[in-house]
This record gives C-alpha cells, sequence and structure tokens, in this order.
C-alpha cells in the first residue's frame, strides 16, 4: 500500500461547525472508515483555529482514498491536497539507488 500525506482545509466555518458535529458522532461510532480493506489511517490531526489539519494514511489505490474522503467533501465542502509519501526505509532505499547510478 502507498503512503500518503494528506492536507484539508474547511473553506468556511459553517462547514467546519457543521463537520466537526459530524466527526464528534463519527468518532463515538467507532469511526470504521478509518480501517478497511485497501486503506488504513495512520493520524488525523486538526488546528482548528485555521479550519485545517493533516492526515497521514495508507491506500492501494485512488479508489480507497475516494472511498475515505469523499463524504467529507460532498457534505462539508472540505479541501484536500493528497500527496504520495515515502516512509525513512522507502526514501532511504530510492536515494541509495540514485546515488549509485550517479556514481556517488
Amino acid at each position: 500500500m502507498q503512503l500518503y500525506n494528506v492536507t484539508w482545509q474547511f473553506p468556511e466555518i459553517e462547514g467546519q461547525k457543521a463537520g466537526y458535529a459530524k466527526l464528534i458522532e463519527y468518532m463515538a461510532s467507532g469511526a470504521e472508515a478509518d480501517n478497511f480493506e485497501g486503506f488504513e489511517l495512520i493520524s488525523r490531526t486538526h488546528t482548528p483555529q485555521t479550519g485545517s489539519g493533516i492526515v497521514i494514511c495508507k491506500a492501494s489505490g485512488t479508489k480507497a482514498i475516494f472511498k475515505h474522503f469523499a463524504p467529507w467533501r460532498a457534505m462539508f465542502g472540505v479541501e484536500f491536497d493528497i500527496q504520495p509519501a515515502f516512509s525513512d526505509e522507502e526514501v532511504c532505499e530510492c536515494h541509495k539507488e540514485l546515488f549509485e547510478s550517479m556514481g556517488n
């Protein structure tokens, strides 16, 4: 599965208030959409003073990403910047190969 860094932002305060009311319900119900076949939420952080935050997750592909994030976009207009990322091990392995190919 691919690691992703996802920054998110509520576009306005009313959506943020409604979104946090829904998040309270979601967490109380067990947050089942945080872990399913093809998707694993690793960390979710919040900066409510700016209406934003960061999610670190693993996903098998775009359909799993869509399944997790699309409801929040559809219900509250949350904007997401989804970027593939490397673990320490992966970035070291890739750079080792790069440096070797460059003769370093």
